[in-house]
This record gives structure tokens, sequence and C-alpha cells, in this order.
């Protein structure tokens, strides 16, 4: 009879405590959403950062400043990366006289290097500027954890929609239409 009673003392316990802790994870994934919503973002700035271009001299994010911008973190060795490329390959073609696709590799000069890179570029054919992130800038300043990472900034250098993880070509384009509008 005593085991009884402090198994059902027990057991509303730990289900008083499940309740607390499913209440308090609702109000704070309100607060702390893992993405925001377009007008959350929709005033923060871009942060700059240089990345050297295909001739190694070294370019500044700042450097497209007044053109919408399609900033998007990869690397060779990345199964999701290698599957959005032909996306942005094809959208560059149709939009690279109105947007500029800065392409930033994630070069680290050991498993990922500006050889192995462009020997991945002329094998798949691919067309889009690419950029070598070779200090890291990039990635430090936009906090990459993940990739592919896709930024897309309004000409005016501020922030419009982000992608953590690959794009479909569908959503690809759907962010660009909305980029030009």
């Amino acid at each position: 009879m005593r085991n009884s009673k402090l198994i059902l003392l027990t057991g509303g316990a730990i289900v008083a405590l499940l309740l607390i802790v499913r209440l308090s994870y609702s109000r704070l994934s309100e607060q702390y959403e893992a993405t925001p919503d377009a007008e959350a973002v929709a005033d923060m700035t871009a942060p700059d950062f240089s990345m050297l271009n295909a001739d190694g001299e070294s370019v500044r994010l700042s450097d497209f400043a007044g053109t919408p911008v399609v900033l998007n973190f990869w690397a060779t060795w990345c199964p999701p990366c290698r599957g959005e490329l032909p996306y942005f390959d094809e959208a560059f073609q149709d939009y690279g006289d109105r947007v500029a696709f800065v392409m930033t590799d994630l070069t680290d000069g050991q498993s990922e290097t500006v050889e192995v890179v462009r020997d991945f570029l002329t094998e798949q054919g691919y067309v889009f500027p690419v950029y070598y992130d070779t200090e890291s800038e990039g990635a430090y300043a936009y906090s990459v954890s993940a990739i592919p990472s896709t930024y897309f900034l309004n000409a005016d250098g501020t922030l419009h929609s982000y992608q953590i993880g690959a794009l479909s070509r569908e959503l690809l384009y759907d962010q660009l239409e909305k980029l030009l509008e």
C-alpha cells in the first residue's frame, strides 16, 4: 500500500514536471525563432568581409553595393552544396545581368584548396563567379555553421532573406524574383 502511494506521487510529480517543461518550451520557442521572418531581418545590414576572386585579387562584399546580391557559402566536399550548384549556375545565366552572384567557397587551404575548386568548376562546366574565403572572414562574419548557406541581399546592402541548407531550383528562383521586386 505504501509503495503504491509512492509510485503514484512520483508519477504525478513526473507528469507535472513534463507539463512545466512543455509550457516553458512553447513560450521560449515563440520568443526565439530559429529563422527570423522577413520583417525581422528587413533592416539588418549585411556584414562586410573580404575574399579573393578568381585572379587572386582581394574583393569586398561591399564592392557589390548598388546591386542585389546572392551570397552563397559552399565547398566541393559538401554533397548538398553540389546538389544545388546546377541551380545556381542556371540562375546566374538567367539573372547574372541584374544580380551579383557571390559564390563563396570555404577555402581552408587543406581539404579545400583553390586548385581543387578550380578543377571541380572546370570538370562541372560551371560559369558562375567564384570567390575564395581563404581567411574565413565571410564564414565568421555570417556565423556559418552549416553549408550550404545562402543570403539574399538588397541593393542597399540590407539582408532580404536567407536559407540554411540546400535550395531547390524553385525556391532559388522565387527568392530571386522577390529580391528584384
